[in-house]
């Protein structure tokens, strides 16, 4: 706390305690007390103690001064105390006490206050209607309002702006164009209620008819044109307005950076400072975030200079935004800049450790999350995310276990990653517990969280169950869609693959270039040429959609299923751009499904220049030897790997059994219950069950199975 400030605090509650006082005196040095309460709880407590019903009653000013400063610091039982011990209430006590519970959210104590106020003035009508309007309760505000002796502007502009809040632009209007009289505020909140509601021509058209407007009008009609994508419109006014505010320019800047246009938002940053007017707070914020959109550290370093220079460096949300800016070019410079921010709030925390995430420095991240003072539910899906995203996802289900544990409860975004990681580890069991849980919550219909669910038991085999949470959902996007196609085309059943995305049409749901690969995946495994090469076609033609590599490599895939191998060589070979390994390697897949050595060997060739240490395309060529009967190449094959100095990955398969994932490699034996395992795998053999022995592995690394 200033010491000056503590120095007069001191000063006063020893005037307070002196038994003969004037009222003057007491009325100052009480006043100031109580105005300070936020600064220290001790002098808070001290103060509060002092009010006995001596000085409550002394003077009905000072009493009214205290209940104000109680409320403003949110000390409404204090408040209380004061006015329950008050002979000589006054209209000003009355409404004091109602203001100071409307103000901290307590509406029913402020109406049971309200209702037993002896007499009522306008402020208190207005406090009330106000706080019923701001807190959606617009049929109370209502019966209120019909029920006012008297109105006036404030009454009447009040009501019309608990409607425009709630989107009821219709009830706004018949209002406003009842009232007898109106100010510029009564204008700005029909402008902006019906910018907000996306009428920007019925917005234009009460902008044009005002007599009067102020620099609020202006704002509310830019931001309600960028806010509809009107973007020319915006700056048309932006360009003719008499006077701007720094509001002004952090609304067009922030227009720009939403719709996109980050190089139009750090030119105008740059004409703001050019033109000698001081950016305030939210405007660096925005143009910090616009130099991470565009990745143009060089101009974010420069306007940190200039914060440096004017003095904004200190401020907690300029400083998180510069940390999150410095995060997306290096993280060591965005710890530099967190390690510098004299004050941290719990998102600085959070947006340091989501900067390490993304760089997949895990260590980092987890050293700052442990040492965090204060972690939200932001701060644990931060972790959940990460250890998701950067191939851990067994780490992030021991995070979230933790965190259920300790009581957090997630929210949407550490749902999705949760599902995403027992989706990664095919871990069933987990998943559908977590699904139990949703059901009880806010989030059993979100969308995101329904689409993680859908890839989940997709993912874990469950492809009926992933339907049936898809088909429940109240609400499907793109991703809904294209998960569950996927779902089906992976698990071979292509035709109903195929149903979902012409269903997915009717339903005028656009396929993106992920739904494509989606149904086209479904062609192929279930060998549709026909239908493939209809749905290639039609993603330009009829979709606006350019086919990438993924899609070349699924209809090669599909030529090769079916045996047409020059076709598909052809076809890769007309291709708009260089066929990648990938599309190589499926067509060196057909070669080896229908054993054709003359168009494989081309293949593997092309394959072992574009990836010479990948270990695929001699694994495949090596099987095709093999299905014919070459040994001697395929000896030759294996010589060469050994000489590269190139090893085939062990293979991995995985089982959970009661929330435990088992995984396994070949020749492992470190499982505890290896013998056991053995002997079932003896016991299926037995009974007929065999390995397929027709490929070069099992040639000449038949141990290795």
């Amino acid at each position: 706390m200033n010491k000056k400030i503590l120095t007069h605090l001191n000063t006063s509650l020893v005037r307070l305690s002196i038994v003969h006082r004037n009222i003057k005196p007491w009325n100052q040095n009480s006043y100031f007390v109580v105005s300070n309460l936020g600064s220290v709880t001790g002098i808070c407590l001290h103060a509060s103690t002092m009010v006995s019903s001596e000085f409550i009653n002394r003077n009905p000013i000072s009493s009214n001064k205290l209940i104000t400063e109680y409320a403003r610091n949110g000390r409404m039982d204090s408040a209380r105390h004061v006015f329950d011990n008050m002979t000589d209430r006054d209209v000003v006590t009355w409404t004091a006490m109602v203001t100071g519970y409307v103000q901290n959210g307590r509406l029913d104590c402020a109406r049971q206050v309200f209702d037993k106020m002896p007499f009522r003035n306008l402020v208190s009508w207005n406090a009330m209607i106000a706080a019923y309007a701001n807190y959606g309760k617009l049929n109370d505000a209502r019966l209120l309002f019909d029920n006012m002796p008297d109105r006036d502007v404030v009454s009447w502009t009040s009501m019309i702006a608990g409607y425009a809040r709630n989107g009821r632009m219709q009830d706004a209007r018949k209002l406003f164009d009842e009232m007898p009289e109106r100010n510029v505020f009564s204008w700005n909140v029909m402008v902006t209620g019906y910018a907000k509601d996306g009428r920007m021509d019925d917005a234009q058209d009460l902008f044009d008819k005002m007599h009067e407007r102020n620099v609020v009008s202006w704002n509310a009609m830019i931001a309600g044109y960028f806010d509809n994508g009107r973007i020319d419109e915006a700056v048309e006014l932006f360009d003719k307005m008499p006077e701007r505010s720094d509001i002004t320019w952090a609304t067009m800047i922030t227009g720009y950076i939403e719709n996109g246009l980050e190089d139009n938002a750090l030119d105008l940053f740059s004409q703001m400072v050019v033109a000698g007017i001081k950016p305030n707070k939210s405007t660096f914020t925005c143009a910090f975030n616009a130099c991470a959109r565009l990745g143009v550290s060089d101009k974010g370093m420069q306007i940190h200079g200039h914060i440096i220079k004017i003095g904004c460096a200190s401020d907690v949300r300029v400083g998180n935004a510069l940390v999150t800016m410095y995060g997306k070019f290096n993280v060591d410079d965005a710890r530099k800049a967190f390690d510098m921010m004299p004050e941290r709030d719990v998102i600085s925390w959070n947006t340091m450790t989501a900067s390490y995430t993304k760089h997949g420095r895990l260590l980092h991240a987890h050293g700052l999350f442990d040492r965090m003072p204060q972690k939200d539910v932001v701060s644990w899906t931060v972790m959940v995310a990460g250890y998701c995203q950067n191939g851990h996802p067994e780490e992030s289900v021991k995070l979230f276990s933790e965190m259920i544990r300790i009581g957090v409860k997630p929210n949407q975004a550490t749902l999705v990653s949760i599902l995403s990681a027992c989706s990664n580890l095919a871990a069933l069991e987990q998943g559908k517990q977590i699904h139990v849980n949703t059901i009880k919550t806010e989030y059993n219909c979100d969308v995101f969280v329904g689409n993680a669910l859908v890839t989940l038991y997709s993912k874990c085999g469950c492809i009926d169950t992933a339907y049936q949470v898809f088909d429940e959902m109240p609400e499907r996007d793109v991703i809904s869609w294209t998960a569950i196609i996927a779902g089906f085309a992976q698990h071979g059943r292509g035709q109903k693959a195929i149903q979902l995305f012409e269903l997915m049409r009717d339903c005028g749901v656009k396929p993106n270039h992920v739904t494509f690969v989606g149904v086209l995946t479904a062609c192929s495994h279930c060998c549709l040429l026909d239908e493939g090469w209809r749905y290639f076609s039609s993603m330009s033609s009829s979709h606006g959609i350019t086919p990438g590599m993924e899609h070349y490599s699924c209809m090669v895939d599909l030529l090769g299923r079916l045996g047409l191998l020059n076709e598909a060589e052809d076809f890769i070979r007309e291709m708009p751009m260089e066929p990648d390994p990938v599309v190589w390697k499926a067509l060196l897949g057909g070669c080896r499904i229908h054993g054709n050595l003359e168009v494989g060997e081309r293949v593997a060739k092309h394959l072992f220049m574009l990836e010479p240490e990948n270990p695929a395309a001699y694994v495949l060529l090596s099987n095709i030897y093999a299905t014919t009967g070459r040994w001697n190449d395929v000896n030759k094959v294996r010589f060469m790997m050994v000489n590269r100095g190139i090893q085939k990955l062990a293979g991995c398969s995985w089982i959970e059994i009661k929330n435990k994932v088992h995984a396994f490699t070949v020749r492992d034996i470190a499982h505890l219950q290896i013998d056991r395992i053995q002997a079932s795998l003896d016991e299926l053999t037995e009974v007929g069950h065999l390995p397929e022995n027709n490929f070069e592995l099992n040639h000449f690394e038949l141990e290795d199975k």
